[in-house]
């Protein structure tokens, strides 16, 4: 009995990167499906002449004409994700397989899925508070890095800073703070933990206050060395080609996945301060 495919949930979650994979799919079957395998294609899906009495997709196939990329793509993008069994078909040939894993291999590893374990997870786990959406959208974050991860270390490391610095300009923000986007980073970092009174310039008045106070000091060091890693090999510096700094994707995983735990911990506090 064989297994029903169906289509990776990181792209019916992420609309962007959906599109990315068909226009990419529909390249490559624009050049190595022949008349006969779209025709067979046809029949074998049940696709009740949409091949075969289309107007214009084998005509355009057999001149030749420009237009047959874009009959390519209007197929795949109609049954996407109606008929998954077919889309898996035509990303299985061959050849088609070969030119998406030599031309997309970042897309291929999300279709494989072989994204990283870590942030997928995470990303799942964290559905209340991203539905804080009055604080910052924590899913849009989220899925920025599970594209980016394992083929792009570098992305995953600056949209975890991003996220991070984001967090906390807007707790600040809320909470009645003026100029918050003049702070410098570590400034930042210190000005959010103190007004959410997780750290502070008072002795501990109890052994858990203590004990809590040393995990935000914790916390405190992994969100600054966030952003010093993201200055250091993250994007959003311009760098000499050839001279960036290597970074593994397990690595970066580890940021990133920190630093949605971390988010997410600053978000549930501010909103239970503002509840107390």
């Amino acid at each position: 009995m064989s297994t029903k495919k169906s289509i990776p949930e990181e792209f019916i979650e992420n609309d962007d990167l959906a599109g990315e994979f068909q226009v990419a799919l529909a390249e490559a079957l624009a050049i190595h499906m022949s008349e006969s395998e779209w025709k067979k294609f046809d029949v074998r899906f049940a696709l009740n002449g949409r091949i075969t009495d289309h107007g214009r997709f084998l005509r355009s196939l057999q001149w030749d004409d420009p237009d047959h990329e874009g009959c390519v793509l209007d197929l795949v993008r109609e049954i996407f994700y109606s008929k998954p069994e077919a889309i898996f078909d035509l990303v299985e040939r061959a050849n088609v397989q070969m030119r998406l894993r030599k031309n997309h291999g970042d897309l291929m590893d999300i279709w494989d899925g072989t994204g990283d374990p870590m942030v997928t997870a995470l990303s799942h786990g964290l559905e209340e508070v991203a539905d804080s959406s009055t604080y910052i959208d924590v899913k849009a974050y989220a899925a920025r890095i599970e594209a980016s991860l394992p083929s792009d270390p570098q992305q995953a490391i600056g949209t975890t800073k991003d996220l991070l610095e984001a967090t906390m300009r807007t707790i600040l923000k809320r909470r009645g703070h003026a100029n918050v986007e003049k702070l410098e980073f570590p400034a930042l970092c210190t000005q959010c933990l103190t007004d959410l009174g997780l750290i502070g310039t008072t002795p501990p008045t109890t052994t858990s206050e203590k004990h809590l106070r040393k995990i935000a000091s914790s916390a405190k060091v992994m969100i600054e060395t966030a952003n010093e890693l993201r200055n250091l090999a993250g994007t959003g510096h311009g760098r000499v080609v050839g001279e960036e700094v290597d970074i593994r994707p397990s690595d970066a995983s580890l940021v990133a996945s920190n630093g949605l735990i971390l988010a997410a911990w600053l978000i549930r506090t501010a909103q239970d301060t503002e509840e107390a």
